[in-house]
């Protein structure tokens, strides 16, 4: 990647007000957000391939974040995944750590938790 480009994070949830809000944090931290309301938009968008970084809700109607991870991987795009949830129950805990995730963060989203999570995420070159 060049220097001068500015890494890119996607942000996947079907709630609204979690991915304006999640955007504009990554947007203030100096990265380039973008949003999909759902895991087939994100698929559908070619985005995956620029995608530095995927911030993914767990929990989302007709393809979860999981899914969605399994289904990149199928495809042979590896991405280095954050998941979020409201819902962090024991069997999405399992879930997340049998995935190939970096880790699981509970909404409310702690901003300071975010950011140390992307730069881990994109440190990994």
């Amino acid at each position: 990647m060049s220097p001068h480009r500015i890494a890119l994070v996607s942000i996947v949830d079907d709630d609204s007000f979690v991915r304006t809000a999640t955007s504009s944090l990554v947007r203030s931290l100096g990265w380039e957000a973008r949003e999909f309301a759902s895991a087939s938009a994100f698929l559908a968008s070619g985005m995956a391939a620029r995608t530095r970084c995927l911030v993914c809700d767990v929990q989302m109607p007709a393809m979860d974040g999981i899914e969605l991870l399994d289904r990149l991987q199928g495809q042979g795009i590896h991405l280095r995944t954050l998941f979020i949830t409201a819902f962090a129950s024991t069997r999405v805990r399992e879930r997340v750590a049998a995935s190939t995730a970096l880790c699981l963060i509970e909404k409310p989203i702690d901003a300071g938790e975010l950011k140390t999570w992307i730069e881990l995420a994109l440190a990994q070159d």
